[in-house]
Order: C-alpha cells, then structure tokens, then sequence
C-alpha cells in the first residue's frame, strides 16, 4: 500500500493559443513552476523510487533515485533554480511540455505535486496549487471518474475569461477507448427547496476518444463546440482500461492573455463499478 501514486498532468500552456477577445493568436510570458514532493514512511529503510513520465507525443521515460529512510525529498521540474535555489531537473522531464507521473517505491511513500505561476523573471508567484498524487495501484474503480465543476466562461459582457482543459493519463501498455459524458448543470432553488436546470433545453453531451499507450491526451473542451460556453456541466470520463482524469482551469482577465490570473485544479474521484449508475 501506498507504494505507487499517479498525477494526470502537470500543465504547462507556452505554445501559442487563440485570442478570444481580438482574434489571432497570442503568447503568454507566464512561468509555471511545478515540484513533486515525497516522503518515505518507513522510518529505517531507505526507499528506491522510479518516476516514469508520460507526454503526449513521445515515449514515456523513466528516472530512478534513492529516498532516505523516514525523510522528505523534493524535485523541481524545471531547468533552473527555484526560489530556495534548488536545481534539480530528472533526466526523462521535459519542463516544456505537459506530461504525466507514476511514482512506484519499494517502500509506502506519500506524494504531493506544487505547481505555481509567475511573471516572467519575476521570482513571487501569481497564483499555486497544491495536491496529492493518486494512489494506485489503478484498478477497476479507476475505470470511471468524475468531476463537478466543469465550465468554461467567455463573454463581452464581462472582464472574466476561463478556458479549460480535461486530461486523461493512460499508463497502461494498451490503448484506452474513453467517453467522456458532460452532465448539463442547475441551481438550488432554496425558497422550494428543489433544483431546477438553468437551461431545460440544454442536453448531454458525449465524445470518445483514444488515448494511446503510456501517453497523456489533453483537450480544451471549448474544441468540442457542443460543450456550450457559460454553462456548468458535470464531467464523467469511462474508460476501457484504469486511467486518471484532471481537469485544468485558466482564468485570465479578458484580452489581456500575457499572463494568467490565476489557475485551478480541478480534483476528480474514480467511482466504483457499484455506485456508476
């Protein structure tokens, strides 16, 4: 127990990205910072741990290193020094790209991923996040995930923009065939006590994909254009083979797409075959 864990996705978004507000296309001068802290439970023993990362479009790779018995460790997957001055970037992490982690120890370890923005050379972070790896191994509950908070935001009307991404890790050494399922939202009306759905004319939306061997597949969601702007939905992924779900939001202020002002995690559960409905 406890002795390997999986992250979906460390986000990165560097490449060049659609201009919502002015068209075209536009950069942002953000940095993201990312680190993966462990520690190894067993107070005498030290623990022999292997990284293997996971991209979208090439082979994953592996990196191995020795935890000392009863003691916290940390990486930073960056190329240059963080602001406690550490330089330690894993041969096999590429900082450029988005990518997945499996961690698997000899020993039980506990591990939590960092990750924060900042402004260029700035060295004070804009906004972070930090949440635990998911344990494994991945089995048949991890066939079927969700997560509640979905929604992208994207109006004139408004200074507030968000854009948002769902990730799918798939270690396994088969493809995984996924549907994803976006469940439209509603509010609680608290004067009937009853919920009511925002839009009753608003439906379920369904797309499948694959995500190949040992890779990671990432999507904005407003690139599927029945996935409606300004709603909420709920996100179901089922897949075929165990996987892990992240979803990532960007909030920017918009038209001004430089930097973000802040960003989320946005947590997702595996469901047992018991409980799927």
């Amino acid at each position: 127990m406890y002795r390997e864990w999986f992250v979906t996705e460390y986000f990165s978004q560097y490449d060049e990205f659609e201009d919502w507000a002015k068209g075209g296309k536009t950069r942002s001068i953000n940095v993201y910072d990312k680190w993966m802290l462990i520690v190894n439970l067993n107070p005498t023993q030290d623990a022999e741990v292997t990284l293997t990362f996971y991209y979208m479009d090439e082979p994953s790779k592996d990196f191995t290193f020795r935890l000392a018995a009863g003691r916290q460790g940390r990486l930073h997957f960056s190329d240059e020094p963080d602001n406690l001055g550490t330089i330690n970037l894993p041969p096999g992490c590429d900082p450029r790209k988005r990518f997945g982690v499996r961690v698997r120890s000899t020993q039980p370890v506990v591990v939590q991923a960092t990750a924060g923005d900042r402004i260029g050379e700035e060295r004070i972070t804009n906004s972070m996040a930090t949440y635990l790896y998911h344990p494994g191994p991945l089995g048949e509950a991890e066939k079927t995930w969700m997560y509640v908070d979905c929604v992208y935001l994207v109006s004139d009307r408004f200074p507030l923009e968000e854009r948002e991404w769902l990730s799918v890790l798939n270690p396994n050494p088969q493809t995984a065939h996924c549907t994803v399922t976006f469940i439209p939202g509603g509010d609680v009306d608290v004067g009937t006590q009853a919920s009511k759905p925002i839009e009753a004319s608003i439906a379920k939306v369904q797309h499948t994909f694959e995500v190949p061997a040992e890779r990671l597949f990432s999507i904005l969601i407003s690139d599927w254009q029945d996935v409606l702007p300004n709603q909420p939905y709920a996100v179901r992924v089922d897949s075929d083979q165990p996987v892990t779900l992240q979803g990532i939001r960007h909030i920017f202020e918009r038209g001004k797409y430089e930097f973000s002002r802040c960003w989320a995690v946005l947590d997702a559960i595996p469901i047992p075959p018991e409980v799927r409905g």
